[in-house]
């Protein structure tokens, strides 16, 4: 199997749990006001890891604009490796291939990289592909996001199902088989549906090249275990949001060191 990078999420007072090996991070721009959280990561850039910023469209249930992500390095001073343009979920195709032209524009004197994520309407699978096409084809987008939102919400009538992991499993075969698979561009999957077991079906079809996840810290805060189910998580994901400010409790530590230790050993090696 194809061997990829991980970025564990994790709420700030459990940062340091952390495995040392992990080169690879996803960060939250709507994090970077906090001093613990922006300083634990420069030093992961100081020492050389990749990070990525990501625009937090997730976290604040909207599309931050160039500004505001700007605003957020700036105010930090953090030295992101590639920063997620503005996408717009649900939004026509176009929306959002407009939004990331323009963002390419606004950062072309930026030190840092372009990752741009296909969106389209619900249902929309060829628009969603057209937006893949042209992100895939354009040589200042570096990064490609296989979104948990944009695949199932473009896939789910060719699919039948809302569920994240099957519509991404069949997104991926579907630019596999077809040949359309920009081969030559990074894939990033953006986060997990109901568990981490789909990156072994994604490290198997071969595409994926990076994940990241809050599932085993933020599962594993919650007392719940990683498992041998066909997706991870034998209840599914937890509908608790995760809480990025949560106090520091010892008793939480081992099952999320029991998670970390699953995913080191059975998804990653």
């Amino acid at each position: 199997m194809k061997n990829i990078k991980y970025g564990y999420i994790a709420p700030i007072k459990y940062q340091h749990l952390i495995p040392e090996s992990a080169d690879f991070h996803l960060i939250l721009a709507h994090l970077l006001d906090d001093k613990e959280y922006v300083n634990f990561y420069k030093r992961k850039i100081k020492r050389g890891d990749t990070v990525i910023l990501d625009n937090s469209a997730f976290e604040f249930k909207r599309a931050l604009s160039a500004e505001e992500i700007f605003g957020f390095i700036e105010r930090s001073g953090i030295e992101p490796t590639y920063v997620v343009a503005p996408d717009y979920p649900y939004k026509d195709w176009k929306v959002t291939w407009d939004s990331t032209l323009a963002f390419i524009e606004e950062v072309k004197d930026k030190p840092y990289k372009v990752m741009a994520v296909p969106q389209s309407r619900k249902g929309d699978w060829t628009g969603w592909l057209r937006g893949y096409q042209l992100m895939a084809n354009n040589p200042d987008i570096a990064v490609i996001g296989m979104s948990i939102i944009g695949i199932p919400n473009a896939f789910c009538y060719l699919t039948g199902t809302d569920d994240i992991a099957f519509n991404r499993i069949y997104a991926t075969n579907y630019l596999l088989e077809t040949k359309l698979a920009a081969h030559d561009k990074w894939h990033h999957y953006l986060g997990l549906g109901g568990g981490p077991r789909e990156i072994l079906v994604q490290r198997q079809l071969g595409l994926i090249d990076s994940n990241d996840s809050s599932s085993p810290f933020w599962h594993g805060y919650l007392g719940i275990e990683l498992d041998n189910s066909i997706w991870g998580l034998k209840n599914g994901k937890s509908p608790i949001e995760v809480d990025f400010n949560a106090e520091y409790e010892m008793s939480r530590v081992g099952t999320i060191q029991t998670n970390i230790d699953y995913m080191e050993s059975k998804i990653l090696a």
